[in-house]
């Protein structure tokens, strides 16, 4: 995988969509670029066959603020920042080539300044958004113990998503997760399919950068790559979060409404760097 932000960039998903059928379906996304100097490549997942639901939720100046204090030393919240909850269903992948099967995540995110530069070795980058994690769940112990052990929380839990009818009128989507870290529900209501389902669409160059510190304080980063998008939607949603958890704390209530998304793209890959200490 967002915007009334001017929203922000993963809106711009289904903008760029739009923008892309504008001009050309024949689009190809520049060559990639190199990854930063110095930094490790630490694993790769190569996902296929994946659909999400997220909410792109912005934040008030009360809430900024609360996120800039969970923010750990180094990390600057984005000018517009907003908070990102996504759920996302795949049909397998491979975990530094290790196949598993079908599986669910959920994540919480934050908008945020890149505080490296780093590149995706498999797409061209037109733009990016950078997003720090709050949590990644799972529901394949194979990749949550994956994204922990490189300093990203996460756990195994139950996750749900329903996207309903891709081309009804009215279209309702929900998703779920559980856990303790960050269990949240989420509904939308979306547009029909804004591409018929055997359109695929190259990714025009929109990378996303997902960030933690890892336990040595290192910076570490997931550079996320869809190839192809397709069956794209947006609307609006709403999200329920726990009391007790992050997200809670930042939203100060348990719900919150923004920009609802939903798509679809063959493949995903993502490659993960560490960066030195320091």
């Amino acid at each position: 995988m967002h915007e009334p932000r001017a929203m922000r960039h993963r809106v711009i998903l289904a903008q760029a969509v739009i923008g892309v059928l504008a001009t050309s379906v024949a689009l190809t996304a520049p060559a990639a670029a190199q990854p930063a100097a110095g930094a490790v490549h630490a694993g790769v997942v190569q996902a296929r066959s994946c659909a999400n639901l997220g909410v792109t939720i912005p934040l008030n100046p009360e809430q900024a603020g609360r996120a800039r204090a969970v923010l750990p030393e180094g990390f600057a919240l984005a000018a517009l920042p907003t908070m990102l909850v996504e759920t996302s269903t795949c049909e397998g992948a491979s975990v530094n080539d290790t196949e598993i099967g079908s599986f669910h995540l959920s994540e919480a995110a934050l908008s945020v300044e890149p505080p490296r530069a780093v590149s995706s070795p498999r797409l061209g980058e037109v733009m990016a958004e950078n997003i720090y994690m709050l949590s990644q769940l799972d529901t394949n112990t194979v990749l949550s113990e994956y994204k922990s052990g490189l300093g990203y929380r996460s756990e195994v839990t139950d996750i749900a998503l329903d996207l309903g009818a891709p081309d009804a009128i009215g279209r309702r989507a929900s998703a779920s997760a559980g856990g303790t870290i960050a269990p949240t529900t989420a509904t939308a209501q979306l547009t029909p399919s804004l591409l018929p389902d055997a359109v695929r669409v190259p990714n025009p160059g929109i990378v996303y950068k997902l960030w933690t510190r890892d336990s040595q304080g290192r910076y570490v980063v997931t550079t996320n790559a869809n190839m192809t998008i397709n069956r794209p939607a947006a609307g609006v949603g709403t999200v329920t979060v726990a009391a007790g958890t992050t997200a809670h704390r930042i939203l100060g209530s348990d719900t919150a409404t923004g920009v609802a998304f939903s798509g679809q793209a063959e493949r995903f890959v993502n490659d993960t760097f560490v960066f030195p200490a320091g």
